[in-house]
């Protein structure tokens, strides 16, 4: 069995317009991949599960983005990943059963398996991990260096091992800023 992660743009189930894949991006699954418009995705970023990413959506470098063909993670508008974030839809407890990838699920053990949501203006910080069935709410934030294993609230700032809510976001301030820049992309 092989799988080829080089792929073209129209192997992808959908790719927008105006969409920035860097040259070394990795795909082991494009047809599980669906792209909206105005997205970049960054050098040295690993994708392995089904993944949506909506408009207006930046992913920075050395990003790994896995879980499985059975795992998801969705991307809404104006979200970003800072360089080196893991967002792990699938992950194995790591205390009984075989953790390679290259058995069936059923030697696995403890494997949990599920869907990342990162909500419209939410941003994870350089280098954090996010596990498995973790939701962003809209404007949530996670600090550089930070691990969420729980849902972060709307508009709120994490950060820690594991992360704890530091400071409420300029929730106006941003939708401000957003329907101006839409306004402005209609003229």
């Amino acid at each position: 069995m092989t799988d080829n992660i080089f792929f073209d743009k129209k192997d992808l189930q959908y790719c927008g317009e105006n969409v920035i894949i860097g040259k070394t991006v990795r795909i082991r699954h494009p047809e599980k991949v669906s792209i909206g418009d105005n997205v970049i995705i960054d050098d040295f970023t690993y994708i392995s599960t089904n993944l949506t990413i909506n408009s207006f959506v930046h992913i920075a470098a050395g990003c790994k983005i896995i879980g499985g063909k059975n795992a998801s993670v969705e991307m809404l508008e104006f979200s970003t990943l800072a360089p080196n974030v893991v967002l792990a839809a699938g992950s194995d407890d790591y205390m009984g059963g075989i953790a390679t990838p290259l058995v069936p699920l059923e030697y696995k053990g403890n494997v949990q398996i599920g869907k990342i949501h990162i909500g419209k203006h939410s941003i994870v910080g350089a280098n954090s991990v996010i596990l498995p069935n973790v939701i962003f709410n809209e404007g949530a934030c996670l600090g550089a260096l930070s691990l969420a294993k729980s849902d972060l609230e709307r508009w709120t700032l994490y950060a820690g091992i594991p992360a704890k809510k530091i400071k409420e976001r300029a929730k106006e301030t941003i939708k401000e800023l957003e329907l101006n820049f839409l306004r402005k992309l209609e003229q």
